[in-house]
């Protein structure tokens, strides 16, 4: 099994939940980094400030699925538009383990900053539905 921090429109009762169905919870977490507005979805980079989350256990078919959702090209980081890596969980129940998370792969010039790096509560801040 594989541990996946999720930040987005994966979330529950955002745009994407359905392509998490058949994964199990392990918690809500914090990681190091920020986020970004790309429009329909955040785009996470690493760096400094906190981004939240949540933490699943997914197979690895379930991750293979994921990656295309997220349109990572294994193998080729060039093509993909984000890239799994791993992260340091910073608080919640798993603190100090390290997780997989989709960074954004691509340049980030002219988006607007997520600050407080909640996509959920940034949102619901902007009016959008995600």
């Amino acid at each position: 099994m594989n541990r996946l921090f999720i930040y987005g429109t994966l979330m529950p009762g955002l745009r994407l939940e359905a392509e998490m169905q058949g994964a199990r919870f392990v918690g809500a977490a914090q990681v190091p980094g920020r986020l970004v507005d790309l429009g329909r979805y955040p785009g996470y980079q690493s760096g400094e400030g906190l981004v939240t989350g949540e933490v699943y256990e997914v197979d690895d078919a379930h991750l293979a699925r994921l990656d295309g959702v997220e349109a990572m090209v294994r193998g080729d980081r060039a093509a993909s538009q984000y890239w799994r890596e791993e992260v340091t969980v910073l608080s919640g129940a798993l603190q100090g383990q390290r997780v997989q998370t989709y960074v954004y792969n691509r340049p980030v010039d002219g988006c607007t900053p997520i600050p407080h790096g909640d996509y959920r509560r940034y949102i619901r801040e902007v009016g959008r539905e995600s």
